[in-house]
C-alpha cells in the first residue's frame, strides 16, 4: 500500500508538473556565456534555476542548456548552431503549455536563421504565447507578434542588465542613487535584484496583473491630435533593415502603423544608411507616424542628430509625426512595448504625451 501511494504521488507530482505553463529562455543570437560571471553562475543550468527563483513554483522554466552555453567565433561564422537554434524557437512556439519566450541577449547571428522555423506552428497553437525581446530579436518579436495567436513585446534582454545598469549610472543617475559609489560597482550591486525584476514584471503582464507601465513622449516633428489610437512595429533600426523586401515584410509593413527606431552604439553614417532603406522603400509616406526611442553611441546622446539627419530623408514628402521618447532603446529603465497592439496615446501637456495599453491587451495567462 505504500508503494503504491508513493506511485500516486510521484505521478500526481508529475502531472503537477506537466500542467503547468513554461517559461522558456532562449539565447539565439550572440553567446550568453559573457553574462554568466556578471550574474555569478556557471552555467546554463544555474542561470536557469535563478530564473525559476525569480518566476517562482507556478511555472517551469526551461531552456536547451547547450544552446545557452554555447561561444560564439565572429571569425567562423558566429555560431555553429543555426538548425539547433531554429528547431528549439520552432519547438517552443508549437507547444501549448510555453506561455512565455524570454530572450537572454541579443547581439548577433540570429537574423539569418529565420527562415528555418517554421512559423506556420503558430496557427495550431490553442493557447497564447507572448515573446520578449529586442536587438537582434526584433525581427522574431515582430514576427510572432503578427499572428493571431502570438504576442510579441518589445523589451530588454536580462543579460543586457550588465550594461544598461552602467550606463544608467553613468549618464542618468544622481550621487545621491549611486552612494558613493562608481558606475560599474553600483550596476554590480544592483544587477541581482533587476534580474529578479524583469521576470517578475514579465510574469506579472501576461498574467494581466499589471498594464506595460506608461510610455512618456514628446512630439519633435509634424502635429497630433490630442488623444488617438496606434499601433507600433519595428525596433532596432539595424535589425530592422534585413526584413524589407523580405518574406517577413508583412510585420513591419508600415501601413496604417507607427514605425519604433531605436539603436545604439554604431556610427552615424551607418544609422543614415539604414534610415535610406526606409526612405528608399517609401516607408516614410506609408506609416502613420514614428517614434524615434533612444539612440546613443558610448554615453553621447545621438537622438537629436538622428532627428536632424531625418530631415534630408523626408524632404518632398508628407511629414510623418515624430514622437522621442528615452524610454525605449538600450537603456534601463526600458519600458515593455507591445507591437501589433493597439495603444492610446493622449496629449498631457503641451508637445507632451502618455502610451498606454489596458492589461488586458497583453495577457497570454487565463
Amino acid at each position: 500500500p505504500r508503494a503504491r501511494s508513493m506511485s500516486r504521488s510521484l505521478a500526481g507530482a508529475e502531472a503537477t508538473l506537466m500542467s503547468q505553463s513554461v517559461i522558456h529562455l532562449i539565447g539565439p543570437a550572440g553567446s550568453c556565456r559573457p553574462f554568466f560571471k556578471r550574474i555569478d553562475v556557471k552555467t546554463a543550468g544555474e542561470l536557469i534555476g535563478l530564473v525559476q527563483d525569480a518566476v517562482g513554483s507556478n511555472y517551469r522554466v526551461t531552456g536547451d542548456e547547450a544552446i545557452i552555453n554555447a561561444d560564439e567565433d565572429e571569425l567562423h561564422g558566429g555560431r555553429t548552431d543555426d538548425q539547433q537554434r531554429a528547431d528549439e524557437i520552432t519547438q517552443a512556439l508549437s507547444d501549448s503549455q510555453v506561455a512565455a519566450i524570454i530572450m537572454l541577449r541579443g547581439g548577433a547571428w540570429f537574423t539569418r536563421i529565420l527562415p528555418r522555423i517554421d512559423f506556420q506552428v503558430l496557427d495550431q497553437r490553442n493557447t497564447k504565447i507572448a515573446v520578449f525581446g529586442f536587438s537582434e530579436l526584433t525581427t522574431l518579436v515582430n514576427i510572432v507578434g503578427e499572428h493571431a495567436s502570438g504576442l510579441g513585446i518589445y523589451d530588454l534582454g536580462p543579460a543586457f542588465l550588465a550594461y544598461g545598469l552602467r550606463h544608467y549610472a553613468s549618464t542618468r543617475a544622481t550621487d545621491e542613487q549611486l552612494g558613493g559609489l562608481s558606475p560599474r560597482e553600483w550596476a554590480k550591486r544592483e544587477l541581482p535584484v533587476r534580474f529578479g525584476e524583469f521576470f517578475k514584471t514579465c510574469i506579472a503582464l501576461i498574467e494581466g496583473r499589471e498594464s506595460p507601465p506608461p510610455i512618456t513622449a514628446t512630439l519633435a516633428r509634424g502635429d497630433l491630435p490630442d488623444r488617438f489610437d496606434a499601433t507600433f512595429v519595428g525596433g532596432n533600426l539595424t535589425a530592422l533593415s534585413p526584413m524589407i523586401g523580405s518574406m517577413f515584410e508583412s510585420s513591419i509593413a508600415p501601413e496604417g502603423r507607427w514605425l519604433l527606431l531605436e539603436d545604439y552604439n554604431d556610427k552615424l553614417e551607418r544609422l543614415d544608411r539604414y534610415l535610406a532603406h526606409l526612405t528608399l522603400a517609401n516607408y516614410w509616406d506609408r506609416c502613420e507616424g514614428v517614434l524615434l526611442g533612444d539612440f546613443h553611441l558610448e554615453d553621447r546622446d545621438l537622438t537629436p542628430a538622428i532627428l536632424n539627419m531625418l530631415e534630408y530623408h523626408l524632404q518632398k514628402r508628407s511629414t510623418p509625426p515624430i514622437l522621442t521618447t528615452h524610454e525605449i532603446g538600450h537603456v534601463w529603465p526600458m519600458t515593455p512595448l507591445p507591437l501589433h497592439v493597439p495603444a492610446c496615446v493622449q496629449r498631457t501637456d503641451g508637445n507632451r504625451f502618455t502610451i498606454t495599453w489596458p492589461s488586458c491587451a497583453v495577457q497570454t495567462v487565463v
